[in-house]
This record gives C-alpha cells, sequence and structure tokens, in this order.
C-alpha cells in the first residue's frame, strides 16, 4: 500500500474495474443533503377502533374521506345523533329519514349529485326492549317480519336486503368517487352467526363500490338481558362504521 505526502496510507482501488479516485482514510465522507419529510411526531390519530358512542366516532370517520362543504346526504337522519359534534356549516347536509316519508331506497336526487350518503338503518331484527330506544325499527317501519315489506324475505334476510336496495341507491346518487358511510352490526339470528359487515362488504364490492375503511365502536355500557338460562354465543358489544367508494369510471375500467 503506498503512503501519503504525510505519511499516511491511501486507500487503492484495484483492478481493472475501479472508476473511483483514491481518498485518504483521514478525509471525511461528504454525503447528499437528504430532504427531510414535511409532518411532525404524533399519535393524534383516527385509530380503527374505539370505545365511545356514534356522535364521538362520526365526525373522526367524516375528517378522513369527506371534505368540508361537500353535498351529505343522510338518508336516515332520526334525531341526528351522528351529527352532534359536527360543527354546523361544515356540510351541505341534506337530512331525510323515513318517519318524514323520505324512502332510503328511493331518494329525491339527481344522479351523480351526492358527495356522500350516510345510512344508518336498524340493523337487527326484532330488537325489543330498549336495545334500540329512540331508533325506527323494522317491524313499525320496514314491515321486517311481514310479507308486505316488499321483498318477500323476512328476518335477518329482510336486513341484508334494504342494506343492498340502499346500497343501489346511494350508487345512484353519488357522484363519482363518491362515499358511502354504513352503520351496521353483526347478529345471531335462528341460533346462527350472521357476520353482516362481512356480508355487506362481499355484495357491495360485487355492485360497484371498493372498499375504503372499517371502523369498530365498542359500547361504553355492558348489555344484559332480560332473562338468561344458559349463554350459547358472546354477547356483541360492539358495531361498524364501513367506508365505501363509489368506483369511478376510470377504476371500473382499471378493474
Amino acid at each position: 500500500m503506498a503512503g501519503g505526502g504525510n505519511g499516511l496510507p491511501l486507500a487503492i482501488h484495484a483492478g481493472p474495474d475501479a472508476v473511483p479516485a483514491a481518498r485518504r482514510f483521514d478525509e471525511p465522507v461528504i454525503r447528499g443533503t437528504r430532504k427531510r419529510p414535511a409532518g411532525v411526531p404524533t399519535n393524534r390519530l383516527v385509530f380503527t377502533a374505539c370505545r365511545g358512542t356514534n356522535a364521538e366516532l362520526f365526525p373522526r370517520v367524516m375528517s378522513l374521506y369527506v371534505a368540508p362543504g361537500s353535498n351529505v346526504a343522510d338518508v336516515t337522519f332520526g334525531k341526528g345523533v351522528f351529527w352532534r359534534q359536527v360543527p354546523q356549516g361544515t356540510y351541505r347536509l341534506l337530512a331525510t329519514d323515513l318517519e318524514e316519508g323520505v324512502d332510503c331506497r328511493n331518494l329525491p336526487y339527481e344522479d351523480a349529485s351526492i358527495d356522500c350518503v350516510v345510512f344508518d338503518p336498524p340493523f337487527m331484527h326484532t330488537p325489543g326492549g330498549t336495545a334500540h330506544a329512540g331508533h325506527q325499527n323494522y317491524e313499525t317501519y320496514y314491515r321486517n317480519n311481514s310479507a308486505g315489506n316488499g321483498c318477500g324475505k323476512r328476518y335477518h334476510e329482510a336486513v341484508l336486503e334494504l342494506y343492498f336496495a340502499a346500497a343501489e341507491e346511494a350508487l345512484r346518487v353519488l357522484k363519482g368517487d363518491g362515499i358511502y358511510i354504513v352503520k351496521c352490526g353483526d347478529e345471531v339470528c335462528s341460533n346462527t352467526q350472521r357476520m353482516t359487515h362481512v356480508e355487506l362488504i362481499n355484495e357491495l364490492v360485487q355492485r360497484g363500490f371498493i372498499v375504503e375503511d372499517l371502523f369498530v365502536l365498542m359500547r361504553n355500557n355492558r348489555p344484559g338481558v332480560s332473562r338468561l338460562v344458559r349463554q350459547v354465543h358472546a354477547r356483541k358489544n360492539h358495531s361498524y362504521f364501513l367506508v365505501f367508494r363509489k368506483a369511478g369510471r376510470r377504476r371500473l375500467a382499471n378493474a
């Protein structure tokens, strides 16, 4: 190894393919300046699961997927629970409900005119007691347990049928890439587990929606039963917000 003028050895790249020039071992390595990414470290994020209420989680879902000023059709508005913590004027809210004569399956909006549709039907048949106090039920509004419900189906199958029909109408009124936010919950029907959120995702994907997100909301209190002989299944204390996006023409063409 050859020495330098000050007696220090030089690093020599030998071999026929050697290209870089010799560098002294005591010379600093000069590297290019790396651009620092934007943003700040934080754990103040929107998470997929939380304990709380609809009014607490719903604004977080909206903040991720719906821009302020958007036209939002809440087609099962009820008492407006979802909107209690959304600052008034953030969105152009179109609030309707079946009790007021507007059916989620036949909305009074033009095709491709809405940025976001929110759908929160009673998602269990025959809730009974105080399970859905203050919330419309299928027996009263949708005649879930009768042949007059329009679909010829009963119980959980009628629940799904309403979700599917409402999704078709939402698909019609949503703009390209519009957002569809759906509230649902799983249930046990005829002693059979029905994973409603899975059934909805599988069906809506086939109907022209893209799955964007899933949020799990746990109840603050402990649900109970009026009469218990023997517990067969775990009692459900959570529900879901599913977020879908209408597949635009470009997305469908690339599918």
